[in-house]
């Protein structure tokens, strides 16, 4: 949704698992026949560049110490230079954060939400390259921040709309999932309030933004949270 990169967002489009998906551009594979260990790899470059990691940091990453395996630096190179040729998009998104942070020294999520970030300015490298890692992913995070906050608000408004909110109880935020205690009569009524409020939530901003990218809301229920998958 930031990035506006065609690729990315197509695999979204189209419902697809988002590392696999990833996995089949950057291997040249159909999506079926990408095995465990690509969409792991996938995975990890994913949210490593999310959060700025460099060529080293993701030749760390991609080597797995349970089962033996390790990865060289050309590999990671390769993987790092095969992944933004698939995703340009992303990657000019990225240094368009970066310049628009060195020059304002604060960084914007979706709905304007602002963080500043003054060691942008600073003499001393590490101080420098450490805000500017956490500035290029902000706008990622705390979009994804701003939208579980509303999903919240508007699940909690249609609850009480639907006169629920004495038997169905927010307990738990993880993350980007909510945690619920639901009365077992009302929940398969309350189940569609809340994955509706959820997947609803850019829309239903004051953004107004109809995007064809899915906010997509899996739910589960149990006795306890290690029962709910």
């Amino acid at each position: 949704i930031l990035s506006q990169d065609p690729k990315m967002s197509q695999i979204f489009k189209d419902r697809k698992d988002i590392h696999a998906g990833v996995a089949s551009l950057v291997f040249g594979v159909p999506i079926d026949k990408v095995d465990s260990e690509m969409r792991r790899q996938a995975k990890v470059i994913n949210f490593g560049i999310i959060y700025g990691m460099g060529v080293s940091a993701l030749q760390k990453n991609l080597s797995d110490s349970s089962v033996g395996r390790s990865s060289t630096r050309a590999q990671a190179q390769k993987f790092y230079d095969d992944y933004f040729n698939q995703f340009s998009r992303v990657r000019e998104y990225l240094e368009e954060v970066k310049v628009s942070a060195t020059k304002n020294i604060y960084t914007e999520t979706l709905f304007g939400r602002r963080r500043y970030f003054p060691n942008i300015k600073s003499r001393i490298p590490f101080l420098q390259s450490m805000a500017l890692r956490t500035a290029t992913n902000a706008p990622v995070q705390g979009t994804a921040a701003d939208i579980i906050k509303l999903a919240i608000r508007f699940a909690n408004e249609d609850l009480a709309r639907a006169k629920l909110l004495d038997q169905v109880h927010l307990v738990l935020q993880i993350h980007d999932e909510l945690v619920f205690e639901i009365k077992e009569e009302v929940l398969e009524s309350a189940e569609k309030i809340i994955q509706k409020a959820m997947e609803g939530v850019l829309e239903r901003s004051y953004l107004h933004l109809k995007t064809e990218i899915p906010l997509l809301v899996n739910f589960g229920s149990g006795q306890n949270l290690e029962e709910v998958k």
